[in-house]
């Protein structure tokens, strides 16, 4: 008797079981599947927003890069606290879009004026202290500058994107 009364006790505690599991399956399920969907949308207006801030699209196979030859050493400009003068040395590295026409004739005069690039990196990053160059907002700020002076002497937006290929400020 015992047994029986045990097997018609688990027997009801599966029914029961199944049944809050058939709840969960229809009344949770579908409010899972809102949320996630508005999540998605979310998420993806702000992935539009990033993607709108950052500048023109170049497809992969048209990047072209050239990557400064030497190290540039720059002082930085005096934050006026008495402390010994800090230098930024800095290697850059330029974007461009290979697609342009003007591409080719713009590689070549970029590679005979490296000298001149490196005159504008020198003179946007001194105008900077040490503790403001150690922060990601103005380091950004500089290749923005640098960009906007280079497509300024080269007269061409080819040039897209500016990179540090290594930037120690001390």
């Amino acid at each position: 008797m015992k047994k029986n009364l045990i097997s018609v006790i688990i027997l009801a505690l599966c029914l029961v079981n199944l049944v809050l599991n058939a709840l969960i399956v229809f009344v949770c399920v579908p409010s899972n599947k809102k949320v996630n969907n508005l999540i998605m949308e979310i998420a993806s207006v702000l992935n539009l927003e990033l993607e709108a801030a950052e500048g023109p699209q170049v497809a992969v196979e048209n990047i072209a890069t050239f990557s400064s030859s030497e190290t540039v050493t720059i002082n930085l400009r005096d934050d006026g606290s008495g402390d010994d003068p800090h230098y930024a040395i800095v290697e850059i590295t330029l974007s461009m879009d290979s697609s342009m026409k003007e591409y080719a004739t713009l590689n070549t005069l970029i590679t005979s004026s490296e000298g001149l690039i490196n005159d504008d990196v020198r003179s946007v990053i001194s105008a900077y202290t040490f503790a403001e160059m150690n922060t990601f907002e103005v380091q950004e700020a500089v290749k923005k500058e640098i960009l906007k002076r280079l497509q300024k002497r080269f007269n061409s937006q080819c040039i897209y994107s500016i990179d540090f290929k290594s930037l120690l400020v001390s």
